[in-house]
């Protein structure tokens, strides 16, 4: 059942100003000092010609996040726009590319070089298909160093099996 609310004006019933202030406090323009611009040379002098200097209230900046799926994709148009580098057949991902972050939905066979954050399911997807993860990032190198040796150790099978 859906709970009412009180009105404003039925919860302050029974106090003698009803939130205003004193008992004076209500009377007409008087109370402020007149009306609008009113004793701006006389008793509000101190309030008017002072100018307080306004501050443009910015939100907080944060970066993008992206899949590595779509990153996956992107990454030939990202090249050409100029915001991601490619050497050789390794690209280069780094704060200019517009994005703060990797998450791990989706899979890449490219080789990355992630130079921004990422989750630890992204860095061991990355690292699998060849590529490299150089962000410091604390607590975590243990996970990293687990993702290479299992890529190495797939590497290893993986031309075993080629041999055969």
């Amino acid at each position: 059942m859906v709970v009412r609310k009180r009105r404003k004006k039925n919860k302050l019933r029974g106090q003698r100003t009803m939130g205003a202030g004193g008992t004076k406090n209500r009377r007409g323009a008087g109370s402020r000092g007149g009306r609008g611009k009113a004793g701006s040379r006389k008793h509000k002098i101190a309030t008017f010609g002072v100018k307080t200097k306004k501050y443009r209230l910015k939100a907080n900046y944060q970066m993008k996040e992206i899949n590595l799926g779509e990153l996956n994709k992107k990454l030939d148009y990202l090249v050409s726009k100029g915001k991601v580098t490619k050497e050789g057949n390794k690209y280069i991902v780094d704060k200019k590319s517009g994005y703060g972050k990797v998450l791990s939905r989706g899979e890449t066979e490219k080789e990355i070089i992630l130079k921004i954050n990422a989750s630890i399911d992204t860095v061991k997807k990355i690292v699998a298909a060849g590529g490299s993860f150089e962000y410091e990032k604390k607590g975590f190198e243990k996970e990293i160093e687990e993702a290479k040796i299992a890529a190495e150790e797939a590497e290893l099978e993986f031309e075993e099996k080629e041999e055969e």
